[in-house]
């Protein structure tokens, strides 16, 4: 056994002694004891942290004597890639995942300093899940060393050669080390009612609300630009399942606002908090389980029905199987907690009444009905997750049935906020009107042209309820501007995002076309003409280069001359084709090479080429980073010191 394996089985019982010494917190109230605790949890973060410093040492000089860095790693990578290569398998994520959830509970107790039964709970739980994980770890363990040591590594998988391979891993991880606490957080507040809750949802929900917000978009980015994975947004399983947990924090965040204001939603907001953190063990399951076909899994999928790739991974994957008890397990609990705390609540609510219209559709109910069509569009994406484990969905069949719940939900938002600009009456005729117009237009249009029609009302309305905001807030003082300003550019981004995805799939194009050498062929919107055709073989692959150029067929205008390629590796007949991407204010054109076919005497050499048009895409990148700046400027005028330099600036 070597050093770095001794560290990874000394984790489960470091975390061990630290729930038994956690649990004795509960009821002792020294300083003394407090003390011993978080010195513990430091001595678990410090064996966590050098865990992975020892790794990356290991991968950075390309330590072949272990399995996980043979499977991961070459000599002939870049540094940045070799380190990449830690967190490319299951074993890398994990650990950066435990590392992620340690860190993130010794800065929680760092921030809340004041010793409290909500405190120390919070602690425990969150102890209890890394144990969990930890014991997973030892299943999946990276310093297993190889039987042999083989002369070279595998490397990266070539789809993974990319930068945002560096970066979008940790980001993924460490946000769900975030969730680990706000599970434990939630579970917690549902015994004690503590109202600090909504300081630890301030923090670490909105750290990673935005930490899964960039992992899609990077996410998105990176498989827009990689062949094969359909697009910056295509439904994958693990695409949605990723979805999932954003879709539930999102919902989190809007539901802490009033828990903070009215005090209400005592019971849906630790729900959220909790089903958060199954949502991303289900992510995780998908992920590593390869149970339903994806192009991410990090197993390839055994023959046979979904349901016996699930008997077979469960069978034979002990991490596997511990993710899915795992699960299963915290599925249970919060239902029991949550339906047990309801009850409690239900029998002392009151039902309120509405006699005016303005009652019925007043700031808070409209707020509710926003939280609770947020749950519909979680529990209809669920839903049809696990229906696509059947067998594939297309992409249209999401868009189609989730399209109404966003309707409804983009009335609520244009009710919610016109409501101190107009007359109600006038709201809802609008909103009326819009959603009259939306269904009409779906049902006689043709094709995935009714997204773009269908969308058309709403993003006028909803754009011009969000300026209306904003303007509103314009002239006031530089911090109160910029915390109104904040959660409301956040939902211009998510707009933004919306209309960016109904232009891209509903007025996007798509045709190949196979040319000989020297031809020219239309191809939707243009004509294209290969002009050349080249190979290069050194060996080790094969390079095929093809001039193309391609003119838009109304003005006759050159848009593209350039070459477009594909390499096919001599040993395994592996294909990595190159995109060629160009992209214009209104529209990406996304051109490659599928295939070529030498010339005979007879014939002459030709290529299969596709030519894609999609339009409106920038929209989706503004939207995003609009987005993440609403989020970071909401957290940056609840910063005391953020607040301080705003106040001091404007003065």
């Amino acid at each position: 056994m070597n050093f770095g394996e001794i560290l990874i089985y000394l984790n489960p019982l470091l975390i061990l002694f630290a729930i038994y010494f956690g649990y004795q917190n509960l009821s002792r109230s020294q300083k003394k004891n407090d003390k011993k605790y978080d010195s513990l949890l430091y001595v678990i973060l410090g064996n966590h942290t050098f865990l992975l410093l020892l790794l990356s040492y290991y991968f950075l000089t390309t330590n072949l004597r272990f399995e996980y860095v043979s499977d991961y790693s070459a000599n002939d990578l870049s540094i940045w890639y070799k380190l990449a290569g830690l967190w490319a398998g299951r074993d890398g994520t994990l650990l950066i995942w435990s590392w992620a959830t340690i860190l993130t509970l010794v800065l929680e107790r760092f921030f809340d300093k004041k010793s409290s039964k909500q405190r120390e709970l919070t602690s425990l739980f969150g102890m209890i899940l890394l144990l969990s994980l930890a014991i997973i770890q030892l299943y999946i363990n990276p310093f297993s060393l190889n039987e042999n040591t083989p002369d070279d590594g595998k490397g990266l998988n070539p789809l993974l050669l990319s930068p945002y391979m560096i970066i979008h891993p940790p980001i993924v991880f460490i946000s769900y080390g975030m969730i680990v606490l706000l599970y434990a957080s939630g579970i917690s507040f549902l015994i004690t009612e503590d109202k600090r809750w909504n300081d630890t949802i301030k923090r670490w929900g909105r750290g990673s609300w935005i930490g899964m917000s960039l992992a899609l978009i990077i996410g998105g980015f990176w498989a827009y630009v990689t062949l094969g994975w359909g697009g910056y947004w295509a439904w994958d399983p693990v695409e949605t399942a990723g979805l999932l947990p954003w879709f539930s924090m999102t919902t989190l965040l809007h539901t802490s606002i009033m828990s903070r204001r009215k005090k209400t939603y005592s019971v849906l907001g630790p729900l959220l908090a909790m089903l958060t953190f199954v949502l991303v063990l289900l992510e995780s399951f998908v992920t590593r389980g390869g149970i339903w076909s994806s192009v991410h899994s990090f197993i390839v999928e055994d023959t046979g029905g979904t349901w016996s790739r699930l008997s077979y991974v469960l069978e034979n994957d002990l991490s596997v199987r511990g993710f899915f008890i795992m699960m299963i397990l915290t599925l249970i609990i919060t239902l029991i907690i949550v339906l047990k705390k309801y009850k409690e609540k239900e029998d002392n609510e009151k039902n309120e009444k509405y006699d005016t219209l303005e009652d019925f559709f007043s700031e808070d109910n409209t707020f509710f009905a926003a939280i609770y069509t947020q749950l519909l569009i979680l529990t209809v994406t669920l839903v049809l997750l696990l229906v696509r484990a059947n067998g594939y969905l297309a992409p249209e069949v999401f868009d189609v049935r989730l399209a109404p719940f966003v309707i409804i939900l983009a009335g609520i938002f244009t009710i919610h906020t016109l409501r101190p600009f107009m007359d109600l009456q006038k709201i809802l005729a609008i909103v009326t009107i819009c959603g009259i117009f939306s269904i009409i237009y779906a049902f006689l249009s043709e094709g995935k042209a009714w997204m773009v029609g269908a969308m058309i009302p709403w993003a006028l309305v909803c754009g011009y309820s969000i300026i209306k905001y904003l303007h509103k807030y314009r002239t006031k003082k530089l911090l109160p501007m910029l915390k109104a300003w904040g959660p409301y550019t956040a939902h211009l981004g998510i707009m933004l995002i919306i209309i960016g995805y109904c232009f891209s799939y509903g007025l996007g194009s798509e045709n190949s076309v196979t040319l000989d050498e020297g031809e020219r062929k239309l191809a939707g919107n243009f004509i294209l003409e290969l002009t050349d055709i080249s190979m290069n073989n050194d060996g080790t692959e094969v390079e095929v280069k093809a001039d193309i150029m391609l003119a838009d067929r109304e003005t006759g205008e050159t848009v593209v001359n350039d070459k477009i390629s594909k390499t096919v590796q001599s040993v395994t007949n592996q294909e990595t084709t190159q995109i060629y991407l160009k992209h214009e204010i209104h529209r990406d054109i996304y051109i490659t090479l599928n295939s070529v076919t030498p010339g005979t005497d007879e014939n002459q050499t030709s290529a299969t080429i596709t030519v894609r048009e999609i339009p409106g895409i920038f929209l989706v990148w503004i939207g995003a980073f609009l987005t993440i700046l609403g989020m970071l400027t909401t957290m940056f005028t609840d910063w005391k010191p953020g607040k301080n330099w705003l106040v001091r600036l404007s003065s």
